[in-house]
């Protein structure tokens, strides 16, 4: 049997930063649900075994796409062995999912088995949406701290942290329907 060490933490992975209007286009799917299972599965990849974090997601909207009542996000990264104590590798940029979110994602086909998916463009794709209290709105935050998003100026190449955005819930919503409905099939403006 094979045994991995706990891969060394990166600093941060570098990507180009994709808009919100290129996410509701290109992803296969967007959903909003609760996540209600989170588990690990090891997966032989050449003479290797790498460990992923399955997320069990209970979907009470399917925003774009169709499917049934509930999904599986398969994300490369996690632990493996009892408690974690086997090893395990974690990549920054890939989403972390926990029991109880509620969360909107979008979503692609995982290209190495199609009965999962997987987050589109990473951390970018992950949304938690946060009832509000006290009649104060409801919004929804992207975590994209573990990221850098490589920026142009000039030819020069900068790099900016990802942060933390927040977004109230109703218009992070609606702009994903109008988006939708612009590249839906038989609409003019396509």
């Amino acid at each position: 049997m094979a045994l991995l060490c706990v891969a060394p933490r990166a600093e941060a992975t570098v990507m180009v930063e994709v808009a919100l209007e290129d996410m509701v286009r290109d992803s296969v799917a967007i959903v909003r649900g609760r996540v209600v299972h989170v588990g690990s599965q090891v997966v032989m990849n050449g003479d290797s075994l790498d460990p992923h974090t399955l997320a069990t997601v209970q979907v009470t909207d399917w925003i774009k796409g169709e499917g049934g009542q509930t999904l599986t996000v398969r994300e490369l990264g996690g632990t493996y062995g009892p408690n974690g104590q086997a090893g395990g590798m974690w990549i920054d940029g890939t989403p972390r999912y926990q029991v109880g979110e509620e969360v909107i994602v979008f979503l692609e086909r995982d290209p190495n088995d199609p009965h999962y998916f997987r987050t589109y463009a990473m951390a970018q794709g992950k949304f938690v949406v946060t009832q509000g209290v006290g009649g104060a709105p409801a919004t929804v935050s992207r975590d994209a701290a573990s990221v850098g998003f490589a920026r142009w100026l000039d030819g020069r190449m900068t790099i900016e942290s990802g942060g933390h955005e927040v977004m109230p819930l109703d218009t992070f919503l609606a702009t994903i329907r109008g988006v939708t409905q612009v590249y839906a099939p038989g609409h003019d403006d396509v």
